[in-house]
């Protein structure tokens, strides 16, 4: 794809002619001025992503202002037509007859190899129930690959991907030279990065486990590791979950849930957590707040702006590309100081020292672009977002999130 790039007058790059290449007019001691991109350049892969820009706005379609990998157009009739691309892989939604036009109208400026019908994408199978309006997606297949590529294989399966009762502290780093020795050949950030591209992309159950081991991959310890393995066995045990998204009951609006680990952590650094669900999970977070809060509650309402921002650009999004009516998405907290906060700015003497880009909720509660409610803390689904669960509740929230056995 990067080959179809083309450098712009100002970008003077020149290369050696490769060995063995004869050009006529061609001396020794020349070089070569490049008008196209090669693989390798800084500027490929903008020059490619410019060179796709131009093809879709040639055949009609029109880039989302929220997300720029997605390009869309509403025919008359009130059908959209969208493309998703990573790069150069391409899913296209849209009728068959439309999507037949748009197939040959790319091909008329770039070489396309079609796959048919989606099975595959980015490593991600998919699986649809037309029936039921569902979507299954899975990464079995790569999780099996990295759990033999790092030797797991033959670990006993786990019920749980962290263990409640061993938190991780920067404590345990090595310092004793025998520590250091055992850890040193120990393929730590390898195996975790293995781990995030499987959190991040079906797997929202293992998104809090991944995110506390990160915190030690400059100097992991030996409790580090036994952490990281019990992951892969809590994934041994779980390859065959698919992700479920829709449904013929659900809403055609994400409801959000978030969370907050106030007051557990030694350096009192809340972990925020939310997840937006349609049907299943379709965007998730678990983060550590980079600030100190003096409370729970106040380490929900923090936690309540970070998951308004992601609440938003869902809103926008949807509503751009489908051409919907604006909508407030609903937002549960288990909360009720947290909530009344964003309701009301009666409480000044307790919030005043709260830094003002967190009371970005109480503006987004005001325009209605939120819908702010209760959940009781048994059915807060990003609980699991926000600290180490026992097993019944790990499964009862990973089921809650759409992750089932298709």
């Amino acid at each position: 794809a990067y080959l179809y790039g083309r450098l712009s007058d100002d970008e003077r790059i020149y290369m050696r002619p490769p060995p063995g290449i004869k050009l006529p007019g061609l001396q020794s001691g020349q070089v070569l001025r490049l008008r196209a991109c090669l693989y390798g350049l800084k500027q490929a892969g903008r020059r490619w992503a410019m060179k796709f820009r131009e093809i879709i706005k040639a055949i009609g379609l029109t880039r989302s202002e929220h997300d720029h990998a997605v390009f869309y157009r509403i025919h008359p009739d009130g059908q959209v037509s969208i493309i998703f691309i990573h790069v150069d892989d391409m899913t296209l939604v849209a009728l068959m007859k439309t999507m037949l036009i748009l197939k040959r109208r790319i091909a008329e400026h770039v070489e396309v190899t079609d796959m048919g019908e989606l099975h595959w994408t980015l490593g991600i199978e998919v699986k649809r129930d037309r029936s039921l309006r569902t979507i299954y997606l899975t990464q079995r297949s790569y999780i099996k690959s990295i759990i033999q590529r790092y030797g797991f294989a033959n670990l006993k399966p786990l019920s749980m991907p962290f263990d409640p009762s061993s938190p991780l502290s920067a404590d345990q780093s090595p310092v004793d030279p025998v520590d250091v020795a055992f850890m040193r050949d120990k393929p730590y950030r390898s195996a975790l990065g293995g781990l995030m591209y499987a959190s991040v992309g079906t797997r929202p159950d293992i998104t809090y486990a991944v995110s506390q081991l990160a915190r030690y991959g400059h100097n992991p310890g030996i409790a580090h590791w036994t952490a990281l393995k019990r992951v892969y066995q809590y994934l041994i045990g779980t390859t065959e979950l698919w992700l479920r998204l829709g449904g013929l009951d659900d809403e055609d609006i994400p409801a959000g849930y978030s969370d907050a680990d106030g007051m557990s952590n030694a350096d009192r650094h809340a972990i925020s957590g939310y997840v937006f669900l349609m049907g299943g999970a379709v965007s998730w977070s678990s983060k550590r707040q980079d600030i100190v809060s003096l409370s729970t509650t106040e380490a929900e309402y923090v936690a309540l702006t970070h998951a308004a921002k992601e609440a938003i650009w869902l809103r926008n999004l949807l509503v751009e590309i489908f051409n919907i009516k604006s909508f407030p998405v609903p937002l549960l907290s288990d909360s009720t100081g947290a909530i009344s906060l964003s309701k009301d700015d009666r409480f000044h003497a307790r919030t005043k020292h709260i830094d003002i880009r967190f009371h970005f909720i109480r503006f987004a509660v005001e325009e209605k672009r939120i819908l702010l409610s209760y959940c009781p803390t048994d059915d807060m689904v990003a609980d699991t977002l926000t600290k180490a669960l026992p097993s019944m509740k790990v499964k009862h929230f990973a089921s809650s999130m759409g992750l089932v056995k298709a």
